[in-house]
């Protein structure tokens, strides 16, 4: 009986690592996006999840550009209400011209810092592949000089020449 069990339980390990394997990521696991307020250590991610997460926090920082608030107020108390919201239209409109420059530097800062993240991101992209060809051509250099009658030979450099 407990040679079944110990079966059955390496059956489901080989099975969930093949699937862990064959997914890109902890929410297609899940099946839907999974909400988490707590922090993620980047550095216990793989290359897949960790790319996951950085286009999520991308869009994230692209969809929340805009800092102005919403001209929508509004009150939940049933009788002073309308005189809240009434005030608070009334501050807002005599303060508009100060903090909507602000608000245009905050969101043109916004902007060129999701261009900027945007830029790295790619940029480590292409760096990350060109690093991947130079390492799969070191390859192909180091088995054409195994291959060579005598092995490999040995570099002499200038300085030991003289």
């Amino acid at each position: 009986m407990d040679e079944h069990i110990k079966n059955e339980i390496a059956k489901l390990k080989k099975y969930f690592l093949g699937r862990k394997d064959s997914l890109s990521g902890l929410e297609e696991l899940a099946g839907a996006p999974i909400q988490h307020h707590f922090p993620v250590d980047l550095w216990q991610l793989s290359d897949s999840e960790l790319d996951g997460e950085m286009g999520k926090r991308l869009s994230f920082l692209n969809d929340d550009i805009d800092c102005r608030p919403t001209p929508d107020i509004t009150s939940h108390r049933r009788f002073i209400g309308p005189a809240i919201v009434l005030f608070k239209k009334i501050i807002f409109k005599l303060l508009r011209p100060y903090t909507n420059t602000l608000f245009i530097r905050q969101n043109r800062f916004n902007d060129q810092l999701v261009a900027f993240h945007l830029a790295s991101f790619i940029r480590f992209r292409r760096l990350e592949e060109r690093m991947r060809k130079l390492e799969h051509r070191e390859m192909e250099i180091s088995e054409q000089a195994d291959e060579t009658p005598g092995g490999p030979s040995p570099l002499i450099s200038k300085h030991d020449a003289d």
